[in-house]
């Protein structure tokens, strides 16, 4: 914080503005409500936390609509999107309806919905929520995962969404 922004009320438009330097991947979280309905939610806040075991974690706003079928789920995928999927990035991440058709999606172990389609997927089982700030933090197990190596990811950088180059 510079001097002046310490004395002067937090702008959260600036902040989001900084942080939007920070580019990052874009991912689809998906899981089953009680009924079987597969919901997705573009999230960036994706992180590998441990290798061995492997656990991830991802924040879920409290706002968020579809707040009780990610926090109530035991089971969740990670699903990394490929580039030029900025349609369903969109979709996703804007209020409403975040149901995936059933033709979109496979299981895997656990039997939570995962995207065939995606860049790589991570099968997870919830291992702990924990309530920080306005979000939940939600962790999980990888018990599966799959990965197409060589196929450009979807990016987001500063408001814009961009291709991630593979190294291949």
């Amino acid at each position: 914080m510079t001097e002046d922004s310490a004395s002067s009320p937090f702008d959260s438009l600036a902040y989001r503005r900084a942080l939007g330097g920070f580019g990052t991947g874009v991912a689809l979280v998906a899981a089953h409500d009680r009924e079987g309905r597969a919901h997705g939610l573009i999230v960036n806040s994706l992180t590998s936390v441990s290798l061995h075991p492997p656990i991830m974690l991802w924040c879920l706003a409290n706002s968020c609509a579809a707040f009780g079928v990610f926090t109530d789920a035991a089971a969740f995928s990670m699903n990394i999107l490929r580039s030029g999927d900025e349609a369903v990035a969109r979709q996703f991440s804007r209020r409403g309806d975040r149901i995936i058709p059933p033709d979109q999606v496979c299981t895997m172990e656990t039997g939570g919905p995962v995207l065939p389609a995606a860049v790589a997927s991570l099968d997870c089982r919830r291992r702990l929520r924990q309530p920080m700030g306005d979000h939940e933090v939600i962790y999980g197990d990888v018990v599966a995962y799959r990965g197409d190596p060589g196929v450009d990811a979807l990016g987001f950088f500063r408001g814009q969404y961009v291709t991630l180059k593979s190294g291949s």
